[in-house]
């Protein structure tokens, strides 16, 4: 049988669907395209935000008019987040919330062969364990995913995460390190470690640090590491002195921010202020000269003034980040930030996000213009060139008529707006 998943939201959840994906495989069923017909459709859905949310009421209704004889499975957060009632206007043959995810193929599986339909949500309070979810391979990749950890105990007046995925549990991690050698033995030349907080990994006296420690003594030289995104309470000094000894960990950490305003972190619910980051920041590029960080904005939060939308702006400057990822504001029922007064008009926040977004760009190209030579992982062929990221997270095209593959060390010939394009160091 034939199956097609559409998949919302955060990386993490773009793991899960390759999760699914693999075990379908495994068990005898076909992927398909999104415009293929098929007789399983996959939603796997996102809540993160009211726009989120609808996103993901659109996308199965549309999976039902394009197949209608199709059995319809949804997964993840929206299911979660609303009501058995809502739940049941789905019209889904199949539903699967934050927890079972790791039985998803196989609930698949059970549906197609007796026909009968199943919701499987559960209140999040019952989450304490963490549902192993590997995948042994990604095919044609260097880059390898490997989810490590699930749930959020910060609680940002702004986010439904908590609700949806329940409160913080980790990968063991003899697991996760058996994974990660599994991972290198099929070739893939880096490993990135995910979770949705990340930073908070921990399995009795093991932290990130430590995991990382375990996975570098088990993999060959060859293997890099990357976390996918930290906050910056959990920076440790460990963790900066593992990656200051060892190469082989990625010179690029992801630290959201949010806002550059202290009155609107503090409305956001955020654990710092912004010179409090500023701080941990400089002694992380004290400590890492060649490390690059990125980060996460809201633009338009509620009660956000034009004031402090300006101090955000020259802090964020001043913080000297090599990219940002930028978000508009958006409501989610449920939330504190959904009961506060004062929300943002869309033409201001949207005028806002492309302010930000071109702050981002001179970023980007400043952070770049700093290195005279990089290290690049090749990933694919457009035409002829080869694209992939460096151990910093900058997006690198090459031109060559050789092909390519692997691992290489460039130097910048030239830039434009998507990044760089480079010649082979001779």
């Amino acid at each position: 049988m034939r199956f097609h998943i559409e998949t919302l939201g955060c990386k993490v959840n773009a793991y899960e669907s390759e999760y699914y994906i693999e075990g379908l495989k495994q068990l005898g069923y076909q992927e398909v395209g999104a415009h293929e017909p098929c007789d399983i459709c996959i939603i796997n859905t996102c809540a993160v935000t009211n726009t989120a949310a609808h996103k993901s009421r659109q996308k199965i209704h549309q999976a039902k008019k394009d197949n209608p004889d199709a059995y319809c499975v949804v997964v993840g957060c929206l299911p979660q987040f609303v009501s058995r009632e809502q739940r049941e206007a789905l019209g889904a043959d199949l539903i699967i919330g934050a927890d079972h995810k790791n039985e998803v193929p196989q609930r698949i599986d059970r549906l197609v062969k007796t026909g009968r339909p199943d919701d499987l949500v559960e209140e999040v309070s019952t989450f304490h364990h963490f549902e192993a979810m590997p995948i042994r391979t990604f095919e044609n990749q260097h880059r390898a995913f490997l989810k490590v950890q699930d749930g959020c105990n910060q609680f940002c007046s702004y986010c439904a995460i908590p609700f949806a995925r329940g409160r913080e549990r980790s990968l063991p991690a003899k697991q996760a390190v058996q994974v990660a050698k599994q991972l290198a033995d099929a070739h893939h030349l880096e490993i990135v470690l995910t979770g949705i907080h990340t930073g908070r990994y921990h399995d009795g006296s093991t932290d990130l640090a430590g995991l990382l420690k375990e996975m570098l003594a088990v993999t060959p030289a060859s293997v890099h590491f990357r976390i996918s995104s930290i906050e910056m309470t959990e920076v440790s000094d460990e963790l900066i002195e593992l990656m200051r000894e060892n190469q082989r960990i990625c010179r690029h950490l992801h630290i959201p921010i949010q806002s550059g305003c202290d009155a609107t972190l503090q409305r956001m619910n955020r654990p710092y202020t912004v010179e409090q980051f500023q701080s941990r920041i400089d002694q992380i590029r004290s400590a890492l000269p060649d490390v690059s960080i990125s980060t996460d904005v809201i633009a338009g939060f509620v009660q956000e003034s034009e004031a402090e939308f300006e101090t955000t702006m020259r802090n964020l400057e001043a913080l000297q980040f090599s990219f940002m990822h930028v978000f508009p504001y958006s409501k989610r029922s449920g939330t504190k930030a959904s009961t506060m007064s004062g929300e943002i008009n869309g033409k201001i926040a949207k005028a806002r996000v492309s302010k930000l977004l071109a702050l981002s760009q001179a970023l980007r190209l400043k952070d770049m213009a700093r290195f005279d030579t990089l290290e690049v992982l090749i990933e694919r062929k457009q035409g002829n060139y080869y694209t992939g990221y460096t151990s910093q997270y900058h997006p690198v095209r090459i031109k060559s008529d050789q092909p390519l593959s692997g691992r290489l060390i460039v130097h910048p010939d030239s830039l434009d707006e998507n990044g760089y394009l480079v010649t082979l160091k001779r």
